[in-house]
């Protein structure tokens, strides 16, 4: 039943259904499309109620479909990949189609594999980088930590002239945007630690111009004033522009700060792939081209760009992988090969073997309209083949990757502390909820906000014992004594009053009643278990009482902190 308020009135909930929410379509060998939806944990509950069990239109874009028929799915002339184990990712067309089978040409260099093992060799010989952390660095340098902290970050200096904002730091890590330098920095859980080239860089930094290194331990954290920081010079804004040239000159304005979780090559091995690529390049010719014949191939041994976003899921890549370009749609030509030079959490950096006019250059890693950032599903990756298909049409199909390719863990900038660490940023979750005899959480009213509750506690305050005694409702304000089996109001000074009353009468507290507080006959409900409550007053949550609905009732203040305690009879 619909409302006319409050959308639907549901009545009483009595069965739950536990759905999974859809993802999308998902495309099987056979060329079929079928629903795919969310795993286990995120499943959602309705009621019954809600639910539909039969839908009138529904969405045509998340219709399942049969497998098509391959001369309709595969029409002549249609560019595909190939998915063999001997000519993996080479480009193809089909030439004909039945009805189990297709025909296609694959067109290749032959040199290709050879090509592959150069450039993975580059990538192997690269100089690997000794870290040291942050504390060695210090004790090396002879210099504080946080001096070390604050001179490879930003350190603002003001001149005295025009009073210009100059950094004079060498920007090597971000704490607060989780950016680090390549070859440079890099953060290992909570702690910095710097390469063998940035210790040579600080070293050269600090013999140049040792007076910006005297003034990192200042307690402030204002700009410095150039005339503080170059005091022994008559000239300090001369010296500034100085220490700025001189960074100019080292690089290290060039330097690109990128995210902690993303892994990158240095820029002189993305220089060094760049002249083999193009050195190869020059040396193919169109007579070294190589065309072959395929026949009696199932569908499932070829790659349809369109087919791309279903089929290469949770593909993994690794930094120097060889790919191919296997989607029609977007700014880099169709079949073109490159190099993965940076993996990012949801894409990947790539050096193409031929410039477009799309092109980038990477934050300057490489020649203009070399480079891009694609999506993982959007290339086939070469060097590690992992949907090699055979070419039997009677072969079962490969089994789909269910293990998903996640470069970088946790979310964005989260750094997971250590075992038996507080995380950086002081947060700590929250405590694990009890949970009942079934498994599942229970829900418990509070009875400090129920009406008539026998135990009041000021403020939200927790009791300090479970129980009290039903027949028990006391007070105590500023000094005031304990009441027990009567009525109980404030009056306007804070101060209690009672009006004794008879057991089977109900109490009234500033006007609500309360009709289970009768004087039980049960001796062993009479304890003296202390309560103690935080607010002040005799009510929950508040200074004083709630205002009465009895208009002449009393609605006085309670001031006083004192603590609710029964009284023996």
């Amino acid at each position: 039943m619909y409302s006319k308020k409050f959308g639907v009135l549901t009545g009483r909930v009595e069965v739950l259904l536990h759905i999974r929410p859809l993802k999308g379509l998902k495309r099987l060998e056979n060329g079929a499309l079928v629903k795919d939806y969310e795993d286990a944990d995120k499943e959602i509950e309705q009621a019954l109620q809600m639910c539909l069990s039969e839908v009138v239109s529904e969405d045509p874009r998340f219709l399942e479909r049969e497998p098509p028929p391959l001369n309709v799915e595969f029409p002549d002339g249609s560019k595909v990949f190939f998915l063999g184990e001997h000519a993996y990712g080479v480009a193809a067309q089909v030439t004909g189609t039945t009805d189990t089978s297709l025909s296609v040409v694959l067109a290749f260099f032959p040199s290709e594999k050879a090509e592959m093992e150069k450039f993975k060799a580059v990538v192997n010989n690269r100089r690997a980088s000794r870290y040291i952390p942050s504390f060695r660095a210090a004790e090396s340098l002879r210099i504080s930590p946080r001096a070390l902290s604050r001179i490879t970050s930003s350190f603002m200096v003001v001149t005295g002239h025009d009073k210009q904002k100059i950094n004079l730091g060498l920007s090597l890590k971000f704490e607060a945007k989780s950016l680090k330098v390549v070859d440079y920095t890099r953060k290992d859980g909570r702690h910095w630690e710097y390469s063998e080239k940035a210790m040579e860089l600080l070293r050269e930094y600090k013999a140049a111009f040792p007076e910006i290194f005297r003034c990192l331990d200042a307690d402030s954290d204002a700009m410095a004033l150039a005339s503080d920081v170059f005091s022994e010079s008559s000239k300090p804004d001369e010296r500034v522009r100085e220490i700025k040239a001189w960074l100019k000159q080292k690089g290290v304005t060039n330097l690109e700060p990128v995210s902690l979780f993303c892994d990158q090559l240095s820029k002189e091995t993305v220089v060094e792939l760049e002249q083999l690529a193009d050195s190869l390049t020059k040396s193919k010719s169109p007579s070294d081209f190589k065309k072959a014949i395929v026949k009696g191939i199932p569908r499932q041994a070829v790659l349809k760009p369109a087919h791309a976003v279903y089929r290469l899921q949770n593909q993994w890549f690794g930094l120097g992988d060889r790919v191919a370009m296997v989607r029609d749609s977007g700014a880099v030509p169709l079949s073109v090969k490159g190099l993965v030079i940076g993996i990012n959490a949801n894409s990947m950096d790539v050096l193409w073997d031929v410039p477009f006019m799309s092109g980038v250059t990477l934050g300057d890693r490489c020649s203009p309209y070399r480079g891009m950032t694609v999506e993982f599903n959007s290339c086939l990756n070469l060097s590690n083949p992992q949907f090699v298909t055979s070419t039997n049409p009677k072969a079962p199909p490969p089994p789909p990757i269910t293990t998903p390719f996640n470069p970088r863990h946790g979310p964005y900038p989260a750094i997971q502390p250590g075992p038996g660490q507080r995380g950086a940023s002081g947060f700590r979750p929250a405590p694990q909820s009890h949970a009942g005899p079934a498994g599942h959480v229970q829900i418990m009213n509070n009875p400090n906000r129920a009406r008539g509750s026998h135990h009041a506690n000021g403020r939200g305050g927790h009791p300090g014992h479970p129980t009290i005694p039903a027949n028990v409702i006391v007070a105590r304000g500023r000094g005031g004594g304990a009441i027990s089996g009567s009525q109980t109001r404030m009056n306007g000074s804070g101060r209690s009053s009672q009006t004794p009353t008879s057991p089977t009468s109900s109490s009234r507290v500033n006007g609500y009643s309360n009709a289970s507080s009768h004087v039980s006959s049960d001796p062993a409900a009479e304890t003296t278990t202390p309560s103690r409550g935080r607010g002040r007053g005799f009510m929950p949550r508040g200074r004083g009482f709630i205002p009465s609905p009895y208009r002449g009732g009393s609605s006085g203040r309670g001031r006083g902190r004192g603590s609710f305690t029964p009284i023996p009879s």
